[in-house]
């Protein structure tokens, strides 16, 4: 068992944590506002966040952190070590009582993914992950599915305005009609968690700016380390400040590059 393996256990902890004071708050500090992009925000977000940087602080006082409601900490640019954060994953969902969201933290080391850990405080399931250990769903190793074509696959589909998803509507009829069936719940990590551990065949995000990384930093290790592929939508391995992400089994998410592939771009 490496170190990571090891620090798996302390992130899972510290996002149980989490869990309990998003469920304690989303009450009294549930309350729906939006920033910029109109993406919503309740005082939950930072309340969590806040804890989550105290928590890293004390056991990690040299780390870096970069978090979504308050940013890149000092150093983050260049430090060996950065922590990424989503404090409330689907917060809308949350604010309006919804059971799908969820608490996301990922640990880079020299920019490559080494520890993460996805928790959805509503059913209590944790997934996590560690480089070379292979993925957890509440602490029983998890694979990404077997479906062998898209035509059986279920599909999270993340169509946001601008992307090429959402300006394309003969792209998304044809994901419609090609696959199973698609879902987009509103909480990417979750989805990416549940990619890992098979209830989802593939998944499929297109944004028209960069891909907000604390929503996919986290899924990235569980669902490579589950055996999944992830790629952009060109094929290419997917790096931070990407608009599009592509991943799944092989069989899915080589069906996936095929159809984008059918549809160029809009300009």
């Amino acid at each position: 068992m490496n170190d990571y393996r090891e620090l798996e256990d302390t992130v899972a902890t510290w996002a149980r944590e989490a869990g309990a004071l998003a469920l304690e708050l989303e009450r009294g500090h549930g309350t729906l506002r939006y920033k910029a992009g109109r993406e919503a925000v309740t005082d939950a977000d930072g309340l969590i966040e806040i804890m989550l940087r105290e928590r890293i602080a004390t056991s990690f006082p040299g780390d870096a952190v970069v978090g979504e409601e308050m940013g890149a900490g000092a150093g983050a640019d260049t430090a060996a070590r950065v922590w990424h954060l989503d404090p409330i994953d689907g917060t809308l969902n949350y604010a309006l009582g919804l059971p799908d969201f969820c608490i996301s933290i990922a640990l880079f080391v020299d920019g490559e993914p080494r520890t993460a850990c996805i928790h959805q405080p509503i059913g209590g399931d944790m997934w996590t992950a560690s480089r070379n250990e292979g993925t957890r769903r509440n602490g029983e190793s998890v694979t990404v599915g077997k479906c062998r074509s898209l035509a059986d696959a279920m599909v999270s589909v993340q169509p946001r305005k601008r992307g090429r998803l959402g300006r394309d509507p003969h792209l998304l009829q044809a994901l419609l009609l090609e696959s199973h069936k698609f879902r987009k719940v509103g909480a990417i990590a979750l989805e990416m968690a549940w990619t890992a551990a098979g209830a989802y065949d593939g998944l499929i995000i297109a944004s028209r700016g960069a891909i907000p990384f604390h929503d996919v930093a986290a899924g990235i290790l569980l669902i490579s380390e589950a055996g999944g592929v992830i790629t952009d939508g060109r094929g290419q391995p997917y790096r931070r400040g990407g608009h599009e992400l592509v991943a799944g089994n092989a069989a899915v998410h080589r069906d996936l590059l095929e159809l984008l592939g059918r549809f160029p771009e809009p300009g």
